[in-house]
């Protein structure tokens, strides 16, 4: 391939885009409609034009949508290409942090995960909990409220009544425990994810060298996914923007993680933003066909907000999509697999042609009861890291303290794996371990202490002296604490188990057990990334909010029930609903050939609401659904139950009103 074959295969909106002039873009891009492409487009684009490949940096979310835009790049420009750099917002901003830690006012620091910070909050709120026994927020819940203030950059008064206004009477308490908890960080120099991004961008703020040194390595940045950027991540940006070149790709109808902080505005106030940015828009989809694409539109254009786009499908015509009702949320999985089922055998369709999309892990219970019922093969993808994992946590914390014997948030975690060793007594170690010369006098401690196997202390002992080899020292540590972990976690150890293989596949391309941590903690790579790749022929069932990027032939959106779609949770919040309706216009657009809807047919009583703007806030989206767009299907009981079990049905509690455990 040549940059001559990239830009004649691109449409003419895309060529528009790839190839503008203008210093600052911003690419709406549908849907379906070739977002990568152009990026990769623009990217080649201006290694042709004689900018530097090391000159340009691509933003991205994920480190595998990262890889792939060099890899395509590399394909059409060969050698020219070299030097090309994409990364997450996080490894960027780690590069400038690990490139010259003074010009932060950092030395020597340690980043954490968020399972680090729970347990940090769980040491602090134990303190203040007294008091009021069970009314504090949790340790997670902190946590998040945390990183959800810093990320959307608001006070955390304005944070808690977006995230708990249960609990603002405890403000002043809550205020002091996060206070603790960075006074805690400081002493320790520990950074957490929000730290390397805001670190960074108060330095760019604030200094001019700053700025004029990132735009001397960067002369262009491209931005993946605009729609998922928070104002902690625009905050980045805009200080760049009058030394910088901006081209941002987004879809603001596939903004849909404004739970993390995701700020929709950075997408539709970006020419407010950035006043002298030119405006594209990608609206040919290559994916769907036109049917599905007008219910998607539909769905858009219900909304008082302007999305001002409209999807038009190259494949052309195709088949209506079809909503079937059930009586309840068993009927409705039963059928599901059933249905797929049929498909396979009947018609010959492979299982990995099918694609079922839920709610949440919660949501999907049923639909993986029935799918075993009805020996269907699938596999679930949700939101879990490979490296969030439990199992692979403690894993970590072995490796962490070989890595770096001062980290005692990892000490805690490894000690408390063992048989009889609780918080306290953790803790009580930990400290004295932190005081400790070097890890000769750990290990006598260890010794001491007498809870730990001598096999393991023996590994350990094995694992410091091979601490720069990272394949052998993640095969010592499973090792170490194999025995322990398959005892801890008896219910579903052979599962987990296998994780353990994927750890070291991982590792394998790491020469630095420290650089293996660290790119792990910033952006852990998840189960289904690996998994993905498999070809292993199984049917997809996968959560919406992992869905991004994802299509497949066939299409079931279950559970599109009043009370879902919006969620019940959303009712009277003008933004919630509408990225609820985003949530669903995603989970529609990502069918190619067919797109089945399933809900139950609850009579739940909803009424459109007005905000005091005056905007509609809807109730139920599939309200005003007609039959021009979408077929409907009612499935009645079967007849041949017994008068008993019918009682007994209609009388089933719908558990989707309990909590979404997601």
């Amino acid at each position: 391939m040549s940059l001559a074959t990239l830009i004649n295969e691109l449409n003419p909106q895309q060529k528009q885009a790839a190839t503008t002039e203008t210093k600052h873009s911003l690419v709406l891009a549908g849907a379906g409609c070739g977002k990568t492409k152009t990026i990769v487009a623009r990217a080649a684009y201006l290694i042709d034009q004689g900018v530097p490949a090391n000159q340009i940096q691509i933003l991205t979310f994920t480190r595998r949508s990262a890889s792939e835009i060099v890899a395509r790049v590399e394909l059409a420009l060969g050698d020219q290409a070299k030097g090309l750099r994409a990364s997450t917002f996080h490894t960027f901003c780690m590069y400038l942090l690990r490139r010259m830690p003074k010009a932060f006012g950092l030395e020597q620091f340690t980043i954490i995960d968020r399972d680090d910070q729970i347990m940090m909050f769980r040491l602090i709120r134990g303190k203040d909990d007294k008091n009021n026994p069970n009314q504090l927020p949790k340790p997670k819940e902190l946590c998040d409220l945390y990183s959800f203030a810093r990320n959307t950059r608001q006070k955390l008064s304005v944070a808690l009544e977006k995230q708990h206004p249960e609990h603002i009477v405890f403000k002043d308490q809550i205020a002091t425990m996060m206070q603790e908890y960075e006074a805690r960080k400081r002493t320790r120099s520990f950074l957490d994810y929000d730290d390397i991004l805001a670190i960074v961008a108060s330095a760019l703020e604030q200094s001019e060298g700053l700025v004029d040194y990132v735009s001397s390595i960067c002369q262009h940045m491209l931005v993946d996914e605009m729609q998922d950027t928070n104002p902690l991540q625009w905050a980045l940006l805009e200080p760049l923007k009058d030394k910088v070149s901006l081209f941002c790709v987004g879809d603001d109808a596939q903004s849909i993680y404004g739970f993390r902080g995701a700020d929709f505005e950075n997408i539709h106030h970006f020419k407010e933003r950035v006043p002298d940015a030119q405006i594209f828009k990608l609206e040919q989809n290559y994916r769907s066909t036109q049917e599905i694409l007008d219910l998607s539109n539909w769905l858009l254009d219900q909304s008082e907000i302007k999305y001002d786009k409209h999807l038009d499908a190259h494949r052309g015509e195709g088949v209506k999509p079809k909503m079937h009702i059930f009586p309840n949320e068993f009927d409705e999985a039963k059928w599901i697999a059933i249905d797929i089922k049929e498909r396979h055998y009947l018609a010959g369709n492979a299982w990995r042609d099918h694609m079922v999309l839920v709610r949440s892990s919660f949501a999907a219970r049923h639909i993986e009861a029935a799918c075993i019922q009805a020996n269907v093969p699938y596999r679930f993808i949700g939101g879990m890291k490979l490296l969030e994992t439990a199992h692979v946590k403690d894993l970590l914390s072995l490796l962490r303290v070989i890595a770096n014997p001062l980290d005692d948030i990892a000490w805690m975690r490894f000690l408390t794996l063992w048989n009889g060793v609780g918080d306290v007594g953790a803790s009580r170690l930990a400290q004295q371990l932190l005081q400790q010369a070097d890890m000769d006098g750990i290990f006598e401690k260890l010794e001491k202490f007498a809870r730990i196997p001598a096999q393991t202390l023996l590994i350990m002992k094995q694992m410091n002296v091979l601490r720069h080899e990272v394949k052998e020292s993640v095969s010592l540590g499973i090792q170490a604490i194999e025995t322990q972990l398959a005892e801890n976690y008896k219910k579903d150890w052979n599962r987990r188990q296998g994780d353990f293989e994927l750890v070291k596949q991982l590792a394998s391309k790491h020469s630095q057990l420290s650089g293996f941590l660290e790119e792990y903690v910033l952006d852990p790579v998840s189960i289904s990334e690996i998994e993905r790749q498999s070809e292993d022929d199984v049917v997809t069932l996968i959560t919406i909010h992992s869905a991004k990027g994802t299509e497949q032939k066939v299409c079931y959106v279950a559970n599109v029930t009043a009370g879902q779609y919006p969620h019940a949770r959303a009712q009277g919040s003008f933004d919630d609903v509408e990225e609820e309706r985003r949530v669903l216009y995603v989970a529609l657009t990502r069918a190619q050939n067919e797109l089945i809807l399933t809900k139950q047919s609850l009579n739940l009583w909803a009424r459109d609401q007005v905000d005091e703007q005056g905007r509609k806030v809807e109730s139920y989206f599939l309200n005003d659904l007609t039959r021009n767009l979408c077929t409907m299907e009612t499935h009645h009981k079967t007849r041949q139950q017994t008068v008993k079990s019918a009682l007994i049905e209609r009388q089933s509690i719908n558990l989707d009103f309990g909590i979404d455990l997601d």
